[in-house]
């Protein structure tokens, strides 16, 4: 995952709306999808391609949305400028980062 795939989640959480769909993850890992539905409940599905795919419904407290908002942010902090793919499904932070 890079810096905009953070950017990109944050975006798709601020617009997941009833009837939406956002996801994180994905490329090196699992995917998460949320798929927030008219009474606001979610349907998650959790998919690490080949190997497991597993659906949950939830029904998250009203303030989920900001709570993981911040979570992302703390990421962001401590996640290294640069992440290297080295291989189909592999990858690793480039040597000699800055924290």
């Amino acid at each position: 995952m890079f810096q905009q795939d953070l950017d990109a989640r944050q975006r798709d959480l601020a617009q997941l709306s009833p009837g939406t769909d956002a996801s994180i993850g994905g490329g090196c890992g699992l995917i998460l999808i949320f798929h927030m539905h008219e009474d606001r409940s979610l349907s998650v599905t959790v998919d690490d391609h080949d190997r497991l795919t597993a659906a949950l419904s939830l029904r998250p407290r009203e303030t989920w949305i900001p709570e993981h908002q911040q979570r992302l942010e703390h990421i962001r902090g401590v996640w290294p400028a640069e992440v290297v793919k080295t291989a189909p499904m592999t990858c690793e932070w480039r040597l000699g980062r800055k924290p």
